[in-house]
C-alpha cells in the first residue's frame, strides 16, 4: 500500500513534468538524452551482475556479506563511469549531428557514482521489507523533479532541463538516505568466498542484463541512429506515456513481489498464492487501461500535448500493449530470480532477442517508428508465453482463470465504446475523451462485477483486514 500510494503521487508528478515538457522543449532533445542513456546503459552494464537480487536473495545480511556486497557494487560502477568519460569524446565524433550528445553522456556518467552508493542502503531497505521510507524517497526525488526541471526548460535550458531532471531525482534521494537514519555505514571489504557466490549468482544474471539491454533499449538505438533525433524523440515519448498506467500500479506490485517471492521459496502453495495474486490483479487492472486509454490517444495528445506530437499517435496505440504485457514479464522475472533459478530468464532473452532485433530492423525499415513498436509488442509476447511455462515449474495457476474474464471484459468494453461513440454528435477533444474512457471504464467494470463478483469482495475483505491488523499494530 505504500508503494501503490507513492506510486500514485509520483505517476501524477511525473505525468505534469512530461507534459509541460514536451510542450517546452522540441522532439529532437529527447532523442539526444534518450540516445546518450543507451550508451551509459552500455557502459554500466560491466556492473549488472545482479548484485541487488543476489543479496536480497542470500538469506545472509552478516556485516562481511554486506561489505563485500558493497564493494563490488561502487568498484564495479567506478569501471562503467570510466568506460564511459573514455567513450564520450568518440561518440561526439560519430555522431556530429547530435553535438550535446557527449556533454550530456559524461554529466549522466559522473551521477552513476551517486546511484551505485545509493543502491547499497536501498537494497538493504529492500530486504528488511521497509518500504514506507522507499515510498517516500520516490515520492521526493519526483516531486523535486516536477518542480526544477519544467523551470531549467522554461528559461530556455534546452537538452539540459532534461539533464538537470535526472541529476536532481538522484541528489534528492541522495540527501534523504544519507542525512536521516542512513540504513548503512559505508564499510568495505571482500571476501573470497563471497565473491565467488556473487558472481556464480550474477553469472546468469549478468547474461540476463545483457540481453535485457538488447531488448529495452536496441529500439532506442537503431531509431535514433536511423531515423533520426526527432523520430527519437515521438518514439521515446510514446514509450513514456505508455509507462504511466504500469507505474501507477503495476510498478510498486512488482517491486514488492520480489523479495516476497524470495521469501517462500520452497512452500509451493503460498508461492503459488502469491503468484496468483499478483498476477490477476495485474491482468485486470491492464486490461482496463489499455481499453480506457487506446482509444482516446489522439484525444490526449490534442488536449495535453498539442499537435506537434500527433505523429506519435499509432505508435503511442501500439505501445499500450507494453502496459498489458511487461508487468508480466517482470513479475515471471522476480519469481524465477526469487527461486534462485535465473537460467530460464536467460533462456526465454535469448528467444525474445532473436524475435525483437529482426523485427525491428526489418518493421522500422517499412513502417518507421510504428514498426519499432510493433517490434516491441512480439517480443513481449514471445516473452510471456515461455515465462509462463518456465513458471509453472515452481507455481501452480490456472491461465483461463485469470484471463477470460478480462479478455471477455475488454472486448465488450471496446465494442460498445465504438458504437456510442457512432451514435453521439461530434464533440470537443475534452469531452470525447471523458465520453470514451467512462464508457469503457463503466461496462469493463460490470463484466468484472458479474463474473467476478466474490472474488473481487474478498479481495476487498483481505486489504482491509490487513490494514486494519496493520494500524492496530502501529498503535
Amino acid at each position: 500500500m505504500f508503494t501503490i500510494v507513492a506510486s500514485l503521487v509520483t505517476v501524477v508528478s511525473g505525468f505534469i513534468r512530461s507534459v509541460l515538457l514536451a510542450r517546452l522543449l522540441l522532439p529532437e532533445y529527447f532523442g539526444v538524452v534518450a540516445l546518450a542513456m543507451f550508451f551509459l546503459s552500455l557502459t554500466t552494464q560491466v556492473q549488472r551482475f545482479g548484485l541487488n537480487r543476489a543479496f536480497i536473495h542470500r538469506k545472509d545480511d552478516s556485516p562481511v556479506t554486506l561489505a563485500t556486497f558493497a564493494s563490488l557494487r561502487v568498484g564495479l560502477t567506478a569501471v562503467a563511469v570510466v568506460l564511459s568519460l573514455i567513450a564520450a569524446p568518440i561518440l561526439g565524433r560519430l555522431y556530429r549531428g547530435q553535438p550535446g550528445l557527449a556533454p550530456v553522456l559524461v554529466i549522466l556518467a559522473a551521477f552513476e557514482l551517486f546511484n551505485a552508493f545509493n543502491a547499497v542502503p536501498q537494497a538493504i531497505l529492500a530486504k528488511r521489507l521497509h518500504f514506507r521510507r522507499l515510498a517516500i524517497l520516490d515520492v521526493a526525488s519526483s516531486l523535486a523533479m516536477t518542480v526544477v526541471a519544467p523551470i531549467v526548460a522554461w528559461l530556455g535550458g534546452g537538452v539540459w532541463a532534461l539533464v538537470t531532471e535526472q541529476v536532481t531525482g538522484v541528489l534528492v534521494r541522495t540527501a534523504g538516505l544519507w542525512l536521516y537514519r542512513p540504513p548503512w555505514r559505508p564499510s568495505f571489504g571482500l571476501n573470497k568466498e563471497l565473491t565467488r557466490w556473487y558472481f556464480g549468482f550474477g553469472a546468469f544474471v549478468f547474461a540476463n542484463a545483457n540481453l535485457a539491454l538488447l531488448l529495452d533499449q536496441f529500439d532506442d538505438f537503431w531509431t535514433g541512429t536511423f531515423l533520426g533525433a526527432t523520430a527519437l524523440g515521438l518514439y521515446s515519448r510514446a514509450y513514456e506515456f505508455a509507462r504511466y498506467p504500469r507505474r501507477l500500479l503495476a510498478g510498486p506490485i512488482v517491486r514488492v513481489f520480489f523479495p516476497v517471492f524470495a521469501r517462500l521459496q520452497g512452500d509451493r502453495l503460498r508461492l503459488s498464492k502469491a503468484f496468483y495474486r499478483v498476477c490477476s490483479l495485474i491482468v485486470r487492472v491492464g486490461f482496463l487501461t489499455f481499453g480506457s486509454f487506446t482509444l482516446v490517444v489522439p484525444e490526449f495528445i490534442r488536449i495535453f500535448l498539442g499537435e506537434k506530437w500527433l505523429p506519435m499517435a499509432v505508435t503511442f496505440q501500439l505501445m499500450l500493449v507494453y502496459t498489458l504485457l511487461d508487468p508480466l514479464v517482470a513479475v515471471c522475472n522476480n519469481l524465477l530470480s526469487g527461486v534462485g533459478q535465473p537460467k530460464v530468464i536467460t533462456q526465454v532473452r535469448l528467444v525474445q532477442t532473436v524475435v525483437f532485433i529482426p523485427g525491428v530492423v526489418v518493421l522500422a525499415h517499412f513502417y518507421g517508428i510504428n514498426g519499432v513498436a510493433m517490434a516491441t509488442d512480439l517480443m513481449l509476447v514471445a516473452g510471456i508465453v515461455l515465462l509462463f511455462q518456465g513458471a509453472r515449474r515452481y507455481v501452480d495457476f490456472s491461465l483461463l482463470r485469470m484471463f477470460l474474464v478480462p479478455v471477455l471484459g475488454l472486448v465488450l468494453a471496446l465494442s460498445t465504446t465504438i458504437w456510442v461513440q457512432t451514435q453521439l454528435p461530434t464533440l470537443n477533444a475534452v469531452l470525447t475523451l471523458l465520453s470514451k474512457a467512462i464508457v469503457t471504464i463503466v461496462v469493463y467494470g460490470v463484466v468484472l462485477l458479474v463474473f467476478e463478483r466474490e472474488e473481487v469482495l474478498s479481495a476487498v475483505r483481505l486489504v482491509l483486514s490487513l490494514s486494519i491488523r496493520r494500524s492496530r499494530f502501529s498503535l
